[in-house]
């Protein structure tokens, strides 16, 4: 039988990924996690030199469904650091950055990819020793760019595949350690034939303790946590049979959790937008104007000794209302930003009533359009259909 022959060589370089429409990334937070991992070349000879260095590899399936967890075993460990004799340094892969930038329009995981991409972007910017992307050049590849495409290669999720194994493959080849953190089996068991350690944690204390090879108390154990509506509990299987899952949700839990996932992302946001619509004034509230802001006459925002990177929703809105008076409402914003009864009035995501959540999402969209922040206005409408699939699901229940 005739074989057909390509009549061009399937390993010649023919483009970038990042230079096209189905590789590029649109959103800039993801670009400016890209760039700072591009440009931040300093700590390169630091850590790589370094035979204590553990390097943890993530999955985007880890970030979108996964991603409280991460988000706790990274606050354990800056706390725990100084007990810890490894250095710990979490790999985002260039390519899941661009899966992450595809599952932002998405009505079931853009919520998830834009709180990945938010907070990502935050520790980035605060601790790049801690977390960060992966650099062009850090690729097993033999062009010595990761980004380099061949005329041979298909653009698919397997392509992606291949591309976060490069990157845990180099980074194998280091001194230190290295360990491919996803919920993907076939990935897991490919990365194990490279001779990678992997592990689909549950919990950062699961994490932690796979890491370091023994008991951490130091990191928090397995939390409930709302990823879609796949993780709300049913009563029963089809045959009749009770489904019994940690990982699945009440619907009461449900809106308790995406409560809690609204309080943070949208504290994050407005601290951003605070930081861009005051700029240096604010480095330094206590002493701004002069001094004469330490008056106890002067607004909270100009008495907080908070720095602004701590503070919350209420020091943001306060802020903002000062700039430009907010619209009165019941409730009000910054109650529902409040974590659960941490203040007077402020209660748990299913304590608030359907008119409660439209009224403060109304009124964080509001806001972004007030000052023209597409992200705040684009994220209000991607926990709208959260919203409206948890709301929707215990209306039906309870009838």
């Amino acid at each position: 039988m005739a074989h057909y022959l390509p009549d061009y060589d399937p390993f010649e370089a023919i483009a970038m990924y990042g230079e096209d429409g189905d590789t590029s990334i649109g959103d800039t937070t993801l670009e400016r996690i890209d760039s700072n991992a591009q440009h931040d070349v300093e700590m390169e000879s630091e850590v790589k030199g370094d035979a204590g260095a553990t390097y943890v590899v993530v999955d985007t399936n880890v970030l979108l469904g996964k991603l409280t967890m991460l988000q706790r075993f990274v606050e354990d460990l800056k706390r725990a650091s100084a007990k810890l004799e490894a250095t710990v340094l979490l790999i985002i892969p260039g390519a899941v950055l661009n899966e992450l930038d595809k599952q932002k329009s998405d009505k079931d995981r853009g919520w998830f990819a834009r709180r990945a991409s938010e907070w990502m972007a935050q520790r980035v910017k605060e601790n790049p020793r801690l977390l960060r992307c992966q650099r062009n050049n850090e690729t097993q590849k033999e062009s010595g760019n990761w980004r380099t495409r061949f005329r041979g290669e298909i653009l698919s999720d397997r392509n992606n595949d291949n591309l976060i194994l490069d990157c845990a493959m180099y980074f194998n080849r280091l001194p230190g350690r290295t360990c491919l953190c996803s919920l993907d089996r076939n990935l897991c068991t490919e990365a194990e034939s490279e001779q990678i350690r992997t592990i689909s944690p549950s919990s950062g204390h699961d994490l932690a303790r796979f890491l370091f090879g023994h008991d951490m108390g130091a990191f928090q154990g397995h939390h409930a946590d709302y990823t879609g509506m796949d993780c709300i509990e049913q009563d029963t299987q089809d045959d009749g049979m009770d489904v019994d899952d940690d990982s699945r949700i009440s619907l009461q839990e449900a809106a308790d959790l995406l409560h809690i996932q609204v309080i943070d992302h949208f504290t994050r946001l407005l601290v951003l937008l605070v930081a861009r619509i005051g700029g240096s004034d604010l480095d330094d509230p206590g002493t701004a104007d002069g001094g004469t802001s330490a008056s106890r006459y002067a607004p909270k925002w100009k008495q907080c000794n908070k720095p602004r990177h701590e503070w919350d929703a209420a020091d943001c809105l306060e802020y903002l209302d000062n700039r430009q008076k907010l619209a009165r409402t019941n409730p009000r914003l910054d109650l529902f930003l409040s974590k659960p009864y941490s203040t007077p009035g402020s209660r748990t995501g299913k304590e608030w009533s359907y008119e409660a959540w439209q009224t403060a999402l109304q009124t964080l969209g509001g806001i972004g359009e007030t000052w023209k922040e597409e992200g705040i206005t684009e994220d209000v409408e991607q926990v709208v259909l959260h919203r409206n699939l948890v709301f929707g699901r215990r209306v039906a229940a309870a009838e």
